[in-house]
């Protein structure tokens, strides 16, 4: 009875710590575990990829090569600044030897900085999307639907930007 009822206090104890640590240190946890091979759980809890992804979800990610990625890809990176973020491809380019890849959050209409693929940490290659009832669904961004569905969905927020920054400098002109 007197181990039982100290395991529980010790367990009561134990449940009310919360471990905080700043994004630097979540980025090199990240990474670690990214770079032994192993897939990485994580919880969404922005809205920058509204409408596609709510918050909630659970993202499981993998280290990829960045040769490998593509426009509507989904990828977790770090960002100038050493925050974790997830949005979307949009596009890359090639600069002086270094792939550059343009992301978005499909939330926003204007685009990211560009990052170098060594600020990559891996792509988005399953969602688990929680339902009304409880349940949840699981997507599986590297079926070959996902892959379209996430290009054509890149497409059009590409165009919406560009719809947006002409009606923008369209209006900014006629202030003037």
């Amino acid at each position: 009875m007197f181990w039982k009822s100290l395991f529980q206090n010790r367990k009561t104890e134990f449940e009310n710590d919360i471990i905080n640590i700043n994004d630097h240190d979540k980025i090199c946890l990240f990474e670690d575990i990214l770079n032994k091979g192993l897939f990485l759980r994580v919880k969404v809890t922005g809205k920058s990829m509204a409408p596609f992804l709510n918050g909630g979800e659970i993202v499981s990610i993998k280290k990829v090569r960045p040769e490998i990625l593509h426009t509507g890809d989904l990828i977790f990176f770090k960002n100038r600044s050493g925050q974790p973020i997830l949005h979307r491809i949009m596009g890359r380019q090639k600069k002086f030897n270094i792939i550059l890849f343009q992301t978005k959050g499909d939330a926003f209409t204007a685009f990211d900085e560009p990052i170098p693929s060594s600020n990559i940490l891996g792509r988005v290659i399953n969602i688990e999307k929680p339902d009304s009832a409880g349940k949840s669904r699981t997507l599986d961004m590297e079926s070959i639907f996902w892959r379209i569905f996430n290009h054509i969905y890149a497409t059009f927020q590409i165009i919406k930007s560009a719809v947006y920054y002409k009606v923008y400098l369209t209006l900014k002109r006629n202030r003037q």
